[in-house]
């Protein structure tokens, strides 16, 4: 009898230790975030470690189901806390997750009519991002039956691979649809806990530099145009890389330009620079991502995604353009009054920029670990000048359209 006890010990501590292992390697599905707006809404699922995943859609008569499938994956106590995310009067029914299996997390995104889906994913701390559209992507509202028509292409089904992009005289798909601008969202950087870059000399950050920047170029388009104008954030608050595009979604602008202050090792560097959204052997411009990158904590795990979700947008030939101006218009402006060097046009791989919908530019005003530019910086004549520069250069992008 007192073999078998021991026998059945050894067996039950064997049972209860394997238990024990293979849940300290499973991943957490730690929070279901997200922002919803009258006619879009992004869903983040934040996760403790990259995760494969698969997704499926179910169609029904009085509904539509879209779920993951997160391998490997339980529900932490604040996703079991909960529970079923609903949403009243919206084209989104419900929001759930449950433990499918033992080693396989469910989130089920529940809606009343099919909906223009789109998901992607970012890097440590490992997230997926699933944006659902409240229309379609020509902009007209989905009745609750629809009517029977052919399914356009989205730009996403059209394998275009890597556009070649050499400069303004490549006519992108917007120059040969000759379309035009309607609503700009500005995204003042950093803010809140994020302070961003902080002068050497002077302490000065980066976060209030460029709010004000952004409120008087907000005041600029809003004086000198009929276009709407958006800021991601107008006070001193923090938001989250993600969201900042979500708003630029959610808001089916037309143009976005994140604007920041910059910082460099070599104290000597200062200058006006512009960046649009692509990959980029430039040192320089590598360091200034993972500058501006930081708080998203990045890493190089499904580096694939990201390849597709940069390479196979359209917007990458007017993003460029869009930064052109941008920077020659600023300068030819700022030159007026002060010896501002050019720092150029360049391309970098900013996670605020990824997810856009529209043509994106991030914008760094000077450098705030140079004593000269940084004192520029400061001057609110200086900041005013900057703000109608790229006034100027938002203006010469429009009128290129046409």
């Amino acid at each position: 009898m007192k073999i078998k006890k021991i026998k059945f010990l050894i067996i039950l501590f064997i049972l209860v230790f394997s238990a024990n292992s293979i849940s300290a390697k499973n991943i957490l599905l730690k929070d279901i975030r997200y922002f919803s707006y009258k006619d879009y809404t992004r869903v983040v699922l934040d996760l403790s470690a990259p995760v494969k995943f698969s997704s499926k859609e179910l169609k029904e008569k009085t509904r539509v189901r879209f779920f993951f499938d997160l391998k490997n994956t339980i529900l932490s106590e604040k996703v079991k806390k909960q529970k079923t995310i609903v949403f009243k009067n919206s084209y989104i029914k419900e929001i759930r997750a449950g433990q499918f299996k033992n080693d396989i997390a469910r989130v089920v995104l529940e809606f009343r009519e099919a909906k223009e889906k789109r998901y992607f994913t970012l890097l440590h701390p490992f997230r997926i991002v699933i944006d659902i559209y409240g229309r379609n992507l020509n902009g007209k509202t989905s009745s609750k039956k629809p009517e029977k028509v052919k399914k356009q292409k989205t730009e996403k089904e059209i394998k275009t691979g890597t556009p070649e992009i050499s400069g303004e005289k490549k006519y992108s798909m917007a120059r040969q649809l000759s379309l035009t601008v309607k609503k700009i969202v500005i995204d003042p950087g950093h803010g809140g806990k994020d302070p961003g870059a902080i002068g050497k000399y002077y302490k000065t950050k980066e976060k209030k530099i460029v709010l004000d920047i952004a409120k008087r170029l907000k005041f600029y388009l809003k004086k000198y145009t009929k276009l709407e104008v958006y800021m991601t954030r107008k006070k001193d608050v923090f938001i989250a890389l993600e969201q900042r595009t979500a708003f630029a979604n959610s808001k089916r602008a037309d143009l976005f330009i994140s604007i920041h202050a910059n910082a460099a090792s070599n104290r000597r560097i200062y200058g006006f620079s512009t960046f649009w959204l692509n990959f980029t052997t430039d040192p320089h411009s590598i360091k200034i991502a993972a500058s501006e990158n930081a708080s998203s904590q990045r890493s190089i795990w499904e580096l694939k995604s990201l390849l597709k979700k940069i390479t196979l947008t359209s917007k990458l030939i007017e993003s460029k353009i869009f930064a052109k101006k941008i920077q020659y218009h600023t300068l030819k402006y700022i030159r007026r009054y002060y010896r501002y060097p050019d720092y150029g046009v360049r391309k970098a791989p900013f996670y605020v920029l990824i997810g856009a919908s529209m043509p994106a530019v991030l914008v760094e005003t000077g450098f705030l670990s140079n004593k000269t530019n940084e004192l520029l910086l400061r001057s609110s004549r200086f900041r005013n000048r900057i703000a109608f520069g790229i006034y100027k250069g938002i203006i010469a992008y429009i009128d290129s359209l046409r």
